[in-house]
């Protein structure tokens, strides 16, 4: 089905669980390739063109749920929120980020979300749309496992945020996955970091993060200790909710965790 708006595409949702949306389809398809998913029908979103435009709101972006990696990526939005854009830039094939999404990306059943990190270290909230009207929600996990039977992510709404923004991955050939994001605050005087992958959704750090703004001088943007970004690593990686698997296998990902919360920390304050 080809809704003609967006209406008509959330009453057309709201028929049944087995009836999907669709835009991308990048990993929506080779799920149902692959027979994992056997919907009964597809709602078609890639003809909804208030899905694939931002604006501004007052001091927020409205960011379209049907804006691609490749737009995300373009120029005018990696001037406003460039942890995004870097996350998108590194996603997929050039053919992966003209057709995957944004809400596609929020929904997927995957850990490898990539801007779920970077839209809950920027405190954003998800706006979704159902026949019974509008709601919105803070992107603090997994926003697929926030959606009620019948709702349709339509957007996200996020800061302009004037300080330095950190977008950082790591995969290893054993299949680990892990994600990033650091964002600075310069007007709350805050710091704020979220860690995909390793669990479900992303993970905030408040206590890492309230550590490391006391030692950022927020006039130069840069650190007042040298060894911070080390110590902020490790405080990234113990505050972590603990994960499954073997000791050895937990100690591994702590050891990446805190190389990336180092390395993210390094480059945002380097002045």
């Amino acid at each position: 089905m080809l809704p003609h708006s967006l209406d008509e595409a959330v009453h057309a949702l709201a028929r049944g669980p087995a009836v999907l949306p669709v835009a991308g389809g990048t990993d929506l398809m080779p799920r149902v390739n692959a027979g994992l998913l056997r919907p009964r029908a597809l709602v078609g979103l890639s003809g909804l063109a208030e899905l694939r435009q931002w604006q501004y709101e007052g001091r927020r972006l409205l960011i379209g749920a049907g804006v691609t990696w490749a737009r995300l990526a373009g120029p005018d939005l990696a001037a406003l929120v460039p942890a995004l854009a870097t996350a998108a830039r590194q996603v997929g094939t050039p053919q992966i980020r003209m057709m995957g999404t944004l809400g596609g990306n929020l929904v997927a059943r995957t850990r490898e979300a990539d801007a779920v990190p970077v839209l809950a270290a920027l405190e954003a909230t998800v706006s979704v749309l159902s026949p019974g009207g509008v709601r919105e929600f803070l992107c603090d996990a997994a926003p697929a496992a926030r959606l009620l039977p019948g709702e349709l992510i339509t957007g996200v709404r996020l800061p302009v945020l004037h300080g330095p923004q950190e977008f950082l991955k790591a995969r290893t050939a054993a299949g680990f996955h892990a994600t990033l994001a650091l964002v600075a605050d310069p007007a709350a005087r805050g710091v704020r970091c979220a860690v995909g992958g390793v669990r479900p959704g992303a993970e905030r750090t408040p206590g890492a993060e309230r550590w490391l703004a006391d030692r950022v001088d927020f006039g130069t943007g840069r650190l007042v200790d040298p060894e911070a970004p080390a110590h902020f690593g490790a405080l990234v990686a113990e505050e972590l909710s603990p994960g499954e698997g073997s000791r050895s296998t937990r100690a591994y990902e702590a050891r990446v965790v805190a190389a990336l919360a180092r390395r993210a920390a390094e480059r945002a304050f380097a002045g």
